[in-house]
């Protein structure tokens, strides 16, 4: 690893629900690792560079409407232009799958909400970031040292 990570913390709300039961989409996760990705080589490099693709992407829990989700990223390779990055979106904490009826016998969703510990693995992804090199301004964060090696 290169430097240090970069966390994120995000609760999924109703709009965040794209299926039946406030199931959130996966395409979720994938767009807040790419303000991580984004958060990195700021930190990195002063730049808030382009993201080039993703190598790998595995989703191994469902995500609700809800859920407390800690993002993950950090840096594993360096070279003359491009990161190569890793990503994690954990539950940390999800709210109750309850509800009370009112007085007026309505049900309305409960506030109850519970921390995972240990939290819960929702994805990993592995992907590329760009910076050229005109825009590069070494690292702006000395928690992120590096010296850019050679791409072969």
């Amino acid at each position: 690893m290169v430097g240090e990570k970069v966390k994120f913390h995000l609760m999924m709300s109703a709009k965040d629900a794209h299926y039946v039961g406030g199931l959130v989409n996966g395409a979720r996760i994938v767009q807040v690792w790419g303000d991580v990705g984004t958060e990195l080589m700021v930190r990195v490099d002063g730049d808030i560079s382009l993201f080039l693709g993703y190598e790998e992407i595995n989703f191994t829990a469902p995500v609700y409407v809800g859920d407390f989700m800690e993002y993950h990223g950090w840096i594993e390779k360096v070279g003359n232009t491009s990161y190569k990055c890793h990503f994690e979106a954990w539950k940390v904490a999800c709210q109750l799958d309850r509800t009370d009826a009112d007085m007026s016998g309505v049900a309305t969703p409960g506030t109850a909400a519970t921390a995972l510990v240990p939290p819960v693995l929702c994805g990993t992804g592995v992907g590329s970031l760009y910076i050229a090199k005109k825009d590069q301004r070494g690292e702006t964060d000395p928690a992120f040292v590096h010296e850019h090696v050679s791409s072969k």
